[in-house]
């Protein structure tokens, strides 16, 4: 079995060692979501230079108060190699003398990382903030040293660094924002790993999407080197069976501080996802307003970011034809997949518990296959691999006809207006969906997209229909190709996002 490696971030890290290595002092941030690799990076970044890791100092901070905070950095300056770290550990003894600390380790050159920075919002701890300014203002304009504070609550991150009120505010040289693995990197670890099943690569994604703790987890339970029942493994091993790695993980990552109104949304659009502002009060208005609930999504959607609000092509953002969908993927099957599975096997067979819960996770994974779908169109076009170029980032269109024979649902309309392009695309999670019928209804779907206002829009471009599956057989493509369809699929994106580039 090939051990795990670091994989992609190449150009995270070249950005990290200019850092690093810059004359001046530096003061930057790393946020992404829980997972997604903010300390392996700095690990990695260290791993071939043994003085940098000599000069690092790093401490998570705790959820808790003034004194078990400035406790952990004290322990942390006793476990660093730097000698400087260690004598200036007993002088810690709170905030203030901490921040003193740190500035004192920066004006010697080392290098201090605050994993978990976002718990400085909270009240017992927000006062560390103005300390750290104090010795933050004075180490601007200095030579060597850094501090590095790293975040998984984008809101919270911001509200500390971003707010014109917080005492940090204005004071970064430096921001990293950490998304997940783009396709092209997770073809790496599928190579790395002989995953050779486009339909377990959906599996995965549409449960792990691109965060690489989750994909070590995998790998770690052995579930790359299984073939058949692939999804009934990775339901077991990553989330049912005693000691699975993540069985707790929504719960402590999420959920922790999402409840009442909030828990309530989240899992109305794990069973509904594409739900309207319509569905939303329909279902969910009971004894508040609709204003409150507007308060409520919008939470979700700004502070929060585990909704996305979505807009057909063509739309304005204040459209009222919007659609929600849970951002993450791995809480979208948590709530629609893993949480119901959990509850069924407290009073069944571990094995019944999972058939029972299979349709649940085919139906998520078509959803996430069109969610992939069209990221691989955005992720192709910013690479400039492929043949379509997007010239907008919203692709799909639906309407809400008062007249339900008036419907128009279509997964993918892309558009490159410099070429005058219009790409339309059906998904399905199986190739063996895409039959006559569901042709037809396609057709019809475009016909009466190129009736309305938006469709007369792009009347005289040329136009092309594709279908989308994991994988299409030589035969099922034939067919589909002479019928007039352009048939794409998995293993044609990574030819694509592999395939050599002109420079």
């Amino acid at each position: 079995m090939a051990s795990w490696e670091f994989y992609g971030r190449m150009g995270t890290l070249e950005t990290l060692d200019r850092i690093v290595h810059s004359p001046n002092w530096f003061f930057c941030r790393i946020q992404g979501r829980r997972r997604i690799g903010k300390t392996t990076l700095l690990r990695e970044l260290s791993k071939g230079e043994p003085s940098l890791l000599a000069r690092m100092v790093y401490m998570q901070i705790p959820d808790s108060d003034e004194r078990d905070v400035a406790a952990g950095f004290r322990r942390a300056l006793e476990d660093c190699e730097s000698e400087i770290a260690n004598a200036l550990a007993p002088q810690v003894t709170d905030f203030a003398s901490m921040a003193g600390v740190i500035g004192h380790l920066c004006r010697r050159g080392l290098i201090v990382v605050l994993d978990e920075f976002q718990y400085f919002t909270q009240a017992r701890l927000y006062a560390f903030n103005s300390f750290l300014q104090e010795q933050v203002d004075r180490l601007r304009d200095t030579q060597g040293g850094g501090l590095f504070v790293l975040g998984s609550l984008q809101s919270e991150m911001s509200a500390l660094l971003d707010d014109k009120g917080a005492p940090l505010f204005g004071r970064l040289t430096a921001t990293i924002d950490l998304q997940h693995w783009d396709f092209e990197d997770l073809i790496e670890v599928y190579r790395a790993h002989d995953i050779r099943e486009p339909h377990h690569w959906l599996t995965l994604w549409g449960f792990f999407e691109g965060v690489p703790k989750f994909y070590r987890d995998a790998y770690d339970q052995g579930l790359f080197q299984v073939g058949a029942r692939f999804q009934e493994a990775l339901l077991e091993r990553m989330f049912l069976r005693e000691g699975s790695p993540l069985a707790e993980e929504a719960d402590t990552s999420f959920l922790r501080e999402v409840k009442g109104r909030l828990l309530s949304v989240l899992n109305f659009l794990s069973e509904h996802p594409g739900s309207s502002h319509g569905q939303l009060v329909g279902t969910l208005l009971r004894d508040e307003d609709e204003a409150s609930l507007k308060v409520t999504v919008k939470r979700l959607v700004e502070n929060y970011h585990m909704v996305d609000k979505r807009h057909p092509v063509f739309s304005e953002s204040k459209s009222r034809n919007s659609r929600y969908y849970i951002t993450d993927n791995f809480l979208q099957a948590w709530l629609s997949v893993v949480k119901p599975a959990r509850d069924a096997s407290r009073m069944r067979p571990l094995s019944k518990a999972i058939d029972l819960t299979l349709p649940r996770l085919h139906g998520h994974e078509g959803y996430a296959f069109e969610k992939l779908i069209r990221q691989l169109h955005v992720e192709c076009s910013r690479k400039g691999v492929g043949d379509f170029s997007l010239t907008s980032i919203e692709l799909g269109y639906w309407n809400r006809p008062r007249d339900e024979q008036n419907a128009i649902e279509i997964d993918i309309v892309a558009l490159d207006e410099d070429t005058r392009r219009i790409r339309f695309g059906s998904c399905k999670r199986s190739a063996s969906k895409h039959i006559q019928s569901s042709l037809s209804e396609f057709e019809r779907h475009i016909e009466r997209f190129m009736s309305t206002k938006e469709g007369r829009r792009v009347k005289g471009w040329t136009l092309t229909k594709a279908l989308f599956s994991p994988i299409f057989s030589d035969e099922e493509a034939r067919a589909l190709t002479a019928a007039g369809y352009q048939c794409l699929d998995l293993p044609a994106y990574v030819r694509m996002l592999t395939s050599p580039r002109s420079a």
